[in-house]
C-alpha cells in the first residue's frame, strides 16, 4: 500500500483507540508503528542499490514491486504471531498494546490491499520462493 494509505488508516485506528481508551501513548504508538513497519522496505533498497539513496526512486520502486527480491521481515504473519505471543505473555502496557494494534492493522490492510497471493505475507513462503519478487506477488 502507499504511504498515504497507511497514514490515513493508522490515523483512523489511532483516533478510535484514543476515543475508547483515552490514552495518548496507546494511540501514538499504534499510529507510529502502523506506518514505520514499512522501514523494512529499506533493506530491499539498500541490498539492491547500495548506499546511493534516492527517496523518490525508493518510493517509486517500493510501491511498484520493483525490487528483485522481497524480504520484508516485519511483514510476515510468522513474526507477527511470535510478537503477539510475547505481548500476551508479558504484562501488556499501553505502548506495547499500541504497537500490537498498529502492526495487526498494517498487515491486514497490506494482505488485502496489495497484489498479494494468499501466502505472500508468510516469511516461510517467501523463503521457499527464494525471496524472488516475481514469484511472491501477483505482478506482470
Amino acid at each position: 500500500m502507499k504511504l498515504t494509505s497507511h497514514i490515513v488508516i493508522s490515523f483512523s485506528v489511532s483516533a478510535v483507540l484514543y476515543l475508547i481508551f483515552h490514552s495518548y501513548l496507546l494511540a501514538l504508538s499504534s499510529f507510529l508503528f502502523g506506518i514505520f513497519i514499512d522501514l523494512d522496505h529499506f533493506f530491499e533498497y539498500f541490498s539492491e542499490y547500495g548506499l546511493n539513496f534516492d527517496i523518490k526512486n525508493f518510493f517509486y520502486i517500493a510501491e511498484d514491486y520493483g525490487f528483485k527480491k522481497t524480504f520484508l521481515f516485519l511483514h510476515s504473519w510468522e513474526i507477527f504471531f511470535i510478537f503477539s505471543a510475547v505481548v500476551f505473555i508479558s504484562s501488556v502496557n499501553e505502548i506495547l498494546f499500541g504497537v500490537f494494534i498498529g502492526y495487526a492493522f498494517h498487515l491486514i490492510f497490506d494482505q488485502f490491499g496489495n497484489l498479494s497471493k494468499p501466502l505472500s505475507y508468510s516469511l516461510i513462503y517467501r523463503w521457499k520462493k527464494d525471496f524472488l519478487t516475481e514469484k511472491i506477488w501477483r505482478i506482470g
